[in-house]
């Protein structure tokens, strides 16, 4: 029987990803893409910046998070679906 979603796991990376930095959200972005990608589910995956935090010696942290089209956890469109409806690079 085909899985219907892929296996996540709930609560911190096991590689201690740090999905608060802009390397590691473009990390937890690809993990999520390609995990349902491997399944045949298109999904868009983007990061954005949400804040900076100042730490006193005149350096500044940026706070990244993951953003995704699932709705209630769940994909929307089949990969196939998303060659046809999407237009093609020129």
């Amino acid at each position: 029987m085909p899985r219907l979603y892929p296996r996540f796991h709930p609560g911190p990376s096991a590689g201690r990803l740090d999905s608060f930095s802009e390397r590691g959200a473009r990390e937890l972005a690809r993990r999520i893409r390609a995990a349902w990608a491997n399944i045949g589910w298109d999904v868009e995956v983007r990061v954005e910046h949400i804040s900076s935090e100042d730490i006193g010696d005149g350096r500044s942290i940026a706070h990244f998070t993951v953003r995704s089209d699932l709705i209630n956890g769940l994909p929307q469109r089949r990969l196939e679906q998303a060659t046809q409806t999407r237009p093609r690079a020129a």
